[in-house]
C-alpha cells in the first residue's frame, strides 16, 4: 500500500488542526521556502495572496483525497477529481511555465515540514511527520513526471524509479 490507513489518519487529525490557523500556516510556509530557496520569490506576483489560497485549497484536496475508499482507485473518476491527474498537471505547469527544477521539491518539501512542525508544535508527532512526509514525497514525485506529461495528461514516460514509488513495488 502506498499511503498506510494509519498514515492517513495521522494527516487527516493533523490537517484539522492546520485549519484553524490555515492563513498563517500560508503565511509562515512561503516565509520559510524563501528563506531556503529565495530564487523562488521571483515566481510569485507581490501580493501573495491569491497563492496561499492556490496552496490551502490544493492541501484541502489532498487531504480529502485521502478519503477515498480504497476500491474507488479503479473506478472512473471525474479528471478534476483525479489526484494522480491533477498533480501530474500541475507539475508539468510547473515545468513548462515555472521551469521549477526537480532539486525545488526538496525545498518545498522541507517548508512544508517545518511549517507544520512549527504550526502544530507537540500535535507534530513522529508519526505525522513521517506521515506527511510519505504523502508529499509521493506528490513531489507525480508532479517531477508531470513534465513527461503530454498536453491531455497522458504520460509518455516515466522514470523506473517513479514507476515504482507510485507502485509501490
Amino acid at each position: 500500500m502506498i499511503v498506510t490507513p494509519a498514515q492517513k489518519q495521522a494527516i487527516r487529525r493533523s490537517w484539522e488542526l492546520v485549519k484553524p490557523i490555515a492563513d498563517t500556516a500560508a503565511d509562515l510556509f512561503y516565509k520559510r521556502l524563501f528563506e531556503i530557496e529565495p530564487a523562488a520569490r521571483t515566481l510569485f506576483a507581490e501580493d501573495m495572496t491569491p497563492q496561499k489560497k492556490k496552496l490551502l485549497a490544493m492541501l484541502a484536496f489532498i487531504v480529502k483525497s485521502l478519503d477515498w475508499p480504497d476500491e474507488t482507485w479503479r473506478e472512473q473518476v471525474d479528471t478534476d477529481d483525479d489526484l494522480f491527474l491533477v498533480v501530474l498537471a500541475l507539475g508539468r505547469r510547473h515545468a513548462d511555465l515555472y521551469h521549477v527544477s526537480d532539486a525545488s521539491y526538496d525545498s518545498v518539501g522541507a517548508a512544508l515540514l517545518w511549517t507544520l512542525d512549527y504550526g502544530l508544535g507537540e500535535a507534530f508527532t513522529a508519526e505525522v511527520r513521517d506521515a506527511w512526509t510519505r504523502v508529499y514525497g509521493l506528490l513531489a514525485t507525480t508532479m517531477k513526471m508531470g513534465k513527461c506529461a503530454v498536453g491531455d495528461g497522458t504520460v509518455v514516460a516515466r522514470p523506473a524509479a517513479a514507476r515504482r514509488e507510485v507502485s509501490g513495488t
